[in-house]
């Protein structure tokens, strides 16, 4: 693989890792090694969304973009595999390398909050 085209995958990850909700989806399917339901990441997102003061939408919006954007999103960079017959979501071919970005992210993040408190 080129150094453009590791970029473009590295572009495309961080892309995906920009939308809090998209963040929350992997971190759910990296806890459901055998996949989930599309009801249940709504519901764990509705639970995610309801520790967050800023939580923005309705639930039923919440919903809609789930299924309209960040899993047909994560499915074309082939995160995820999200089969909209059955309302499964597993993890796709792509789905460690873009885990591992977000593992590092968050390990930033902590390593930063513990310097400033």
């Amino acid at each position: 693989m080129s150094n453009s085209e590791q970029r473009i995958a590295t572009e495309t990850a961080l892309e995906l890792l920009t939308n809090q909700q998209r963040r929350q989806i992997l971190r759910r399917v990296a806890d459901t090694p055998d996949g989930t339901t599309v009801d249940q990441l709504t519901q764990h997102l509705r639970g995610a969304d309801s520790l967050q003061p800023d939580g923005n939408g309705s639930v039923e919006h919440r919903g809609i973009e789930l299924h309209h954007v960040h899993l047909p999103k994560l499915h074309d960079a082939n995160v995820i595999e999200y089969d909209t017959s059955q309302g499964t979501v597993h993890r796709g071919r792509e789905f460690q390398n873009v885990l591992a970005l977000l593992e590092a992210i968050d390990d930033q993040q902590e390593e930063t909050s513990s310097f400033t408190s």
